[in-house]
């Protein structure tokens, strides 16, 4: 595992408030929480994130250890993560126990609301589980 991570904004969403804001929670999560790197360095996928309400796009671009944050969704994203902005907030505030998203205090069950009503929705996340898990771990700031 490397000692290092590279977390950047690609030229096109530097302007975009969002994939700043998650460039900076990401690098500030993973310095004040080390046991998360490990999940970082295995995710090697691209994920669309569509924010609904705000029409923003990105997809943050995956690669054993690096993070490029891109405008627009990818073709070739693997999961895809579509919600509004209050649910988007939602996940990076979800509690982890015992190394999986925790779904039964106001938080999780706010989510699992979001997913049952159809404000939140994520393709390939059968396929891609692990992924998704690990995904949940990093960007949750607990």
């Amino acid at each position: 595992m490397p000692d290092t991570v590279q977390i950047k904004v690609a030229e096109g969403a530097a302007e975009i408030g969002l994939a700043v804001m998650l460039r900076d929670l990401l690098t500030q999560n993973l310095e004040q929480n080390p046991h998360k790197l490990l999940d970082f360095y295995n995710l090697n996928i691209p994920v669309g994130l569509n924010v609904s309400d705000a029409e923003i796009k990105l997809t943050l671009e995956f690669s054993r250890g690096s993070l490029t944050i891109h405008q627009g969704i990818k073709d070739n994203s693997g999961l895809n993560i579509t919600a509004d902005s209050g649910t988007i907030m939602n996940l990076s505030n979800q509690r982890i126990k015992w190394g999986l998203p925790y779904y039964f205090d106001e938080t999780g069950k706010e989510i699992v609301a979001a997913m049952k009503s159809g404000r939140l929705k994520v393709k390939g996340m059968i396929r891609h589980f692990p992924t998704l898990i690990r995904f949940s771990r990093v960007m949750s700031i607990h």
